[in-house]
């Protein structure tokens, strides 16, 4: 699902995604608020957003070969389980 905004100038474009709702293509939605980065799921603050922004910006990174090596171990430790 993607969601967007448009803006419709004129009736014709109107009938035409009135249409479009009709085959079941898309749905209108009236009142959509865009003052949050969530639009699937559930909406968040601007400050809860702010504050998560904040603790990724001072979490510490891990380097890409890290990571891979990481996964690696944990992949060899799963199959280990799964077997």
């Amino acid at each position: 699902m993607h969601t967007l905004t448009i803006q419709i100038k004129d009736n014709k474009a109107l009938k035409a995604i009135h249409s479009l709702q009709e085959k079941n293509s898309l749905q209108i939605v009236e009142d959509i608020k865009t003052d949050t980065p969530a639009l699937e799921g559930n909406p968040i603050s601007i400050a809860a957003f702010k504050n998560w922004v904040g603790a990724a910006e001072t979490t510490p990174s891990v380097t890409l070969k890290s990571a891979k090596s990481q996964w690696l171990k944990k992949r060899a430790l799963l199959s280990k389980l799964i077997r």
